[in-house]
Formats: C-alpha cells, structure tokens, sequence
C-alpha cells in the first residue's frame, strides 16, 4: 500500500473540527436535558394505575423504541413543519427526535426502578395516609432514582452516539464536519480516524463518570 498518512490535515482545521464538537455538545446536552423530563414523566405515567396515563405512555414507547431513530429525525424534519405549519430548523429537529427517543428508552429505566421498590413500602405509605402522589414523589422515586443512576448514564452514551445521525439534516456536528474535511482536503482515513477518536474519548468520560457516580450513589436492586 503507498498510501501516505498526513495527519496535519486534523492539526490545520482544529478549529472547524472543535466547532463541530461544540454542537455535538450542544445538541447532545440539550436532548439529555429534555429527554431525562421526559423519562421520568413518561415513566411515571407507566406504571400509573389508570389507563388514561397509562395507555398513552405505553403507545409513546412503544413507538419511539420500534422505530429507527433516522427515520424519526427526519420525519420531525420535514413532516413536524407540515403538520404545525412551523419551519423546524435541523439543530431544532435533531433535538426533538433524539429528545423523543431517549425519553422513551429513559421511560422503560424509569418503570423498572419504579418497579424494583418493595410494595410493602406503598402498603406503608397507604396506612399512613399519604396519597398515591406523596406516595411516589416521597416514598419511590427517592429509592427509585438512586437505582436508576446507571443505567441513565448509559444511556447518555448511546444519545451522544446517536446524536452523529444529525449529521443527515446537515446540522454541522462532528460526523459533518468530517464529511466536509474529508472530501475537501481527500484525507479519509486521518479525518474518520480522529472522528472515531474524538467519540471514544467522549464516550469513554461519560463511562467513567457513570461508574464513578453509581459507586458513590447507585443503590443495589
């Protein structure tokens, strides 16, 4: 193979690599944001005794978690507009679908570590007097969130690694700004090399501040 490395060519545009790391991290931050709102209510709404809650949270996860989240990128994308009469720009809808999705994975973390509470303690809470809100806002979800750490980390992860699909509505995150450097400046292999680089460094972080969090908070199921 005579193929010549030349990885100054990641060293020449570190600034528009960097840019585009800013809006990975912009994108990202702000889906992990609304989408851990929308976990916990969604997830909430789960294991409701009553359909009128329960019903439409079960139909919401069970959509988002059987359909690719590219295909509801870009359906948010170019349908949303359709339907609200609203332009969504691509930062906005690559937000609200990887929002959308990882609500509805970080719903099913919700249920299950509602689920892992002991009934016994909401038999308690009853005879006490507490109502079914008190019962959950001070009795489970205290227990239930500590067991939820990791798992919710994790799945942090996986949105920072599906946050790279923006890159198809032309949001200029890392994976575009590689695109762009890589058919520019005909450099692939260094340019996807440091892309891949770049994820595993990030990814490896939130790893680590997973374990580092779960040891110190996590409580055993």
């Amino acid at each position: 193979m005579d193929y010549q490395f030349d990885f100054s060519v990641v060293y020449t545009n570190w600034r528009f690599l960097l840019s585009g790391l800013m809006v990975t991290l912009q994108v990202t931050s702000l889906s992990l944001l609304f989408a851990s709102v929308i976990g916990l209510i969604v997830g909430v709404a789960r294991v409701s005794k009553h359909k009128v809650f329960a019903a439409p949270a079960y139909v919401f996860i069970a959509v988002l978690r059987n359909t690719p989240t590219l295909v509801q990128l870009i359906w948010v994308y170019y349908c949303l507009p359709i339907l609200t009469g609203h332009t969504v720009t691509p930062v906005a809808a690559a937000i609200i679908a990887l929002s959308l999705t990882g609500g509805a994975y970080l719903a099913e973390i919700v249920k299950g570590g509602i689920e892992s509470i002991d009934s016994g303690q909401l038999e308690a809470a009853g005879t006490i007097g507490l109502s079914d809100f008190q019962t959950m806002w001070f009795v489970v979800l205290p227990q239930a969130l500590r067991r939820m750490v990791a798992p919710f980390v994790n799945e942090f992860v996986t949105l920072l690694k599906f946050s790279s699909l923006a890159s198809v509505l032309g949001v200029a995150e890392l994976t575009y700004t590689a695109q762009a450097l890589s058919s520019s400046a005909f450099r692939p292999i260094e340019t996807f090399t440091f892309l891949g680089i770049e994820y595993f460094v990030l990814c490896s972080v939130l790893s680590i501040i997973a374990r580092k969090i779960s040891s110190r908070y996590a409580a055993p199921i």
